[in-house]
């Protein structure tokens, strides 16, 4: 290998090394973007939990522990068997939040409930769709054959059997062909 090809390879490998760097670079951001989008996400949901008074020692345990490693290291989890390497938290923390979410939920509908209920709550009213052009009822452009029909009176009457014409022989003639070149 001579001096011009080990500068030009060195000066591609700095090139691919430049693009890796870059690379990682955005990874951690996107790390660090989930891992923030992760904590507030849990931290919402414990508060809206321990309000109601539906969060239990265990749930806020997991939320403590899990915003205590998220933000010591950017993830919840280090086995990459667990989860993607980009990821947050792992496939089963992920489940435990969307339990979480989803009581938080139901409480939140239950609550809804109650202020329907309540004298204090004023129904909305819905919006209104702003268009130049009115709904019309729907009909289906068919035609009825009872229309066109007249009553069964003055219908005429047709004989049960049917019309067969008589064919004789004399009015068979063989077909006239001719040869076409």
């Amino acid at each position: 290998m001579n001096d011009y090809d080990k500068r030009e390879w060195q000066a591609e490998q700095e090139a691919r090394d430049a693009a890796m760097d870059m690379q990682r670079e955005k990874w951690a951001k996107a790390k660090a973007r989930a891992a923030r989008n992760a904590q507030r996400k849990i931290d919402r949901l414990a508060r809206k939990l321990s309000e109601s008074g539906q969060l239990t020692d265990w749930e806020s345990e997991f939320t403590e522990s899990v915003g205590e490693r998220l933000d010591k290291f950017g993830s919840a989890f280090q086995d990459p068997e667990k989860g993607r390497p980009a990821d947050a938290l792992s496939f089963a923390q992920k489940k435990v939040v969307a339990a979480l979410k989803k009581k938080a939920k139901e409480e939140r509908t239950k609550n809804a409930h109650k202020r329907e209920q309540s004298s204090e709550y004023e129904a909305r009213k819905p919006m209104k769709a702003k268009t130049s052009f009115k709904k019309k009822a729907y009909q289906p452009r068919v035609r009825h054959i009872d229309e066109d029909l007249d009553s069964v009176e003055s219908l005429p009457v047709i004989d049960t059997e049917p019309f067969l014409p008589e064919i004789t022989p004399s009015d068979h003639k063989p077909p006239f062909l001719r040869v076409v070149k």
